[in-house]
């Protein structure tokens, strides 16, 4: 089968993926009968008395009808981006305005971990693999069981006391450096939303320096934590990588090591590792709202924490969205890469 016939096969997949996301949306919502799903959708600044909105919401959303017309009414407003509205400290507003606000300052802590877990994960899961049972690869070993086991909040917490007074640990950048711009508000940048974007789009180097310092802890706590996996996953995978017969005849060939490493093993032994990779961007949002919170950045992780202590329902649900959808996604990007790498696995 041809790569582009098996990713428009995995393309396809997803559709039942996501019809399967919103019936446990939907499922979750009336948990707790309509009035959570009413709830969700009540305008708290309009200036429509609530039982009329109420009454309103019952016509729209077919609430006195069986669950499945239900279900296709609720699904029509999901579609068109009505996800109701979230009351927190951190954002009052519709749902999906949070989320395209929040989103971003989320998305650079997963990208940057993500890269950072693959550039350093990897290479050192190949030298540790290479140089068996040496001093470097018990090291390593001894590293990647730490950040295996270290809870992230805690690790957070060590950072914060170790690097007191060195590094910031509390926002994305200092406040008396954004006070009275225009185009910064309540912790959000404009127009990208990503402050190390902005800062840049106004020319103010200051704010750009002070936001990269106020990233390194969080990005930190991440890293460590999933590169831990990716390392142990790299060595084990190169490990028998190394023992399989297509190794012992490219040696035999007399090919140099770093070809043999680099060309032949590390390819094949890359295949288990970008499965950890994709699921990992995926567990990244898991492990933000611990870390957000921890260092009160102003993300998506922090906005799902404040949801959850109040019993924002708006915010709950569209976290949960935005965890899920964030899966699907990863999860097909990894099999799309998995057909690529082995065209074994397209059959």
């Amino acid at each position: 089968m041809k790569l582009r016939y098996y990713i428009v096969r995995r393309l396809l997949l997803v559709i039942p993926t996501l019809i399967g996301l919103t019936l446990i949306v939907f499922t979750l919502i009336h948990v707790g009968g309509n009035s959570r799903l009413i709830s969700e959708y009540v305008n708290p600044h309009s200036t429509v008395p609530l039982a009329v909105q109420e009454a309103t919401l019952t016509q729209k959303f077919h609430l006195n009808d069986p669950l499945i017309i239900q279900y296709f009414y609720w699904l029509s407003a999901f579609v068109q981006g009505n996800w109701g509205y979230t009351n927190t400290p951190v954002y009052d507003g519709t749902v999906t305005g949070a989320i395209s606000l929040l989103f971003p300052n989320t998305l650079v802590l997963a990208v940057i971990a993500t890269a950072l877990t693959a550039l350093i994960g990897i290479p050192l899961g190949v030298w540790s693999s290479v140089r068996k049972d040496s001093l470097f690869d018990q090291s390593t070993r001894v590293v990647s069981f730490l950040g295996y086991s270290v809870p992230l909040y805690w690790l957070a917490l060590i950072l914060i006391i170790a690097f007191a007074g060195v590094l910031p640990a509390s926002g994305d950048v200092d406040v008396t450096l954004v006070g009275g711009l225009a185009w910064y508000s309540n912790g959000i940048s404009s127009p990208t939303h990503i402050l190390l974007i902005d800062s840049l789009l106004y020319g103010r180097l200051d704010i750009f320096e002070n936001a990269l310092l106020h990233l390194i802890l969080p990005v930190l706590t991440l890293t460590y934590g999933f590169m831990a996996s990716v390392l142990r996953v790299m060595r084990s995978s190169m490990q028998d990588t190394l023992n399989q017969d297509f190794i012992r005849t490219a040696r035999a060939k007399g090919l140099p090591e770093g070809v043999v490493i680099n060309v032949h093993a590390r390819r094949n032994a890359l295949i288990p590792v970008f499965t950890l990779l994709g699921y990992t961007i995926a567990s990244l949002l898991g492990g933000v709202v611990l870390v957000e919170t921890v260092f009160n950045y102003l993300g998506i992780g922090y906005w799902t924490t404040q949801a959850f202590l109040i019993g924002d329902v708006g915010g709950i649900m569209g976290a949960i969205v935005v965890f899920g959808l964030t899966f699907i996604v990863a999860n097909l990007v990894t099999d799309i890469l998995y057909g690529y790498l082995d065209p074994r696995i397209r059959y």
